[in-house]
């Protein structure tokens, strides 16, 4: 007689470049995949419009070519996730954006502009194939206003809403609980306390996170202690040594105190699930989903206005298309 095997508990995180999963998701990543659940990353652009690096790691705008910077950066995309212990990696290398003060400039075959129905028939093959659990990726803002950024969370969004209507649920979710899609937050209370710190610590000039990319701390609904597995974190932002801004956010990570070591997200599948601020991505899923999650804080959530888009920019939508 065939043993019933039991499925691993599976977080996917889709993001647009390498080195976004250290500086964005990297605690999260680290602990789940420490805790036993399987890790799958899908990077979806090459990186190749990222600084240019010298070879001994300094970042130089005129040294390499895209093609150059492209394998810098999946070299040390792996070495990153080798230190997150994280499961799969897929690259699925269109190309990158870049950030132009001018967005007309951005090349008609970059990932920002490709015709997005290719990329979510990719992932949302990739979702069949892993059975995700928890799908993490950015709000519609992209976060960083990035048109990468933007990009990666309408695909995502798109191919989470196929691989919900196409795929049965797992024969272990006996509750009927369906996967869940989180969007990756900075709450403002906490991003100014990050940016305070730095301020006094770190070299004047220094990079940090802009408050204009926080979102109202009653937004929030999930907040991830990822203080034990920090040192990963750290360690795959180093990794990420040829771009500046992995190595700002390197400098102030560093000097982050327990209580800055947290990574925060909004549910948003299901929408309106949460009524308080849960520690565990996995929370109400089935019992055999969550052998590895924690157990989820009961802090009432604040209350937040019906119908509010917490990320979206004075003077703009950010609605999904």
């Amino acid at each position: 007689m065939t043993a019933v095997r039991t499925r691993r508990p599976t977080l996917m995180a889709v993001h647009a470049h390498p080195d976004d999963e250290s500086s964005q998701t990297g605690g999260t990543l680290a602990r789940y995949a420490a805790a036993g659940c399987r890790t799958v990353l899908v990077t979806c652009t090459d990186g190749g419009l990222g600084d240019r690096a010298s070879a001994d790691g300094v970042p130089d705008a005129d040294n390499s070519t895209t093609s150059q910077v492209a394998a810098v950066r999946s070299a040390e995309l792996a070495v990153a996730t080798s230190a997150l212990g994280v499961d799969e990696v897929i690259e699925l290398g269109h190309p990158d954006s870049g950030m132009p003060e001018d967005p007309a400039s951005i090349a008609p075959e970059a990932f920002s502009r490709m015709d997005p129905e290719p990329v979510v028939t990719q992932l949302t093959a990739l979702m069949r194939e892993y059975r995700p659990d928890v799908v993490i990726t950015y709000p519609p803002n992209g976060l960083s206003f990035h048109p990468d950024h933007i990009q990666a969370h309408r695909v995502t969004v798109d191919a989470f809403r196929q691989y919900l209507a196409t795929t049965p649920r797992p024969a272990s979710a006996t509750t009927g609980a369906e996967p869940k899609l989180y969007f990756i937050a900075a709450s403002r209370t906490r991003l100014q306390a990050v940016r305070t710190r730095g301020e006094s610590l770190l070299p004047a000039g220094s990079w940090i996170p802009p408050l204009e990319i926080a979102i109202d701390d009653a937004a929030v609904t999930t907040v991830i202690d990822v203080s034990e597995v920090w040192s990963r974190k750290i360690a795959a932002l180093a990794a990420h040594g040829s771009q500046a801004d992995a190595v700002a956010l390197h400098a102030l990570f560093s000097v982050a105190t327990p209580d800055e070591q947290m990574e925060e997200f909004v549910l948003a599948v299901p929408a309106g699930a949460c009524t308080v601020v849960e520690n565990d991505l996995f929370a109400g899923l089935p019992p055999p989903l969550r052998a590895a999650a924690m157990t989820s804080w009961t802090t009432p959530r604040p209350s937040v206005a019906p119908g509010a888009d917490p990320w979206e920019r004075p003077g703009t939508s950010s609605a999904n298309p």
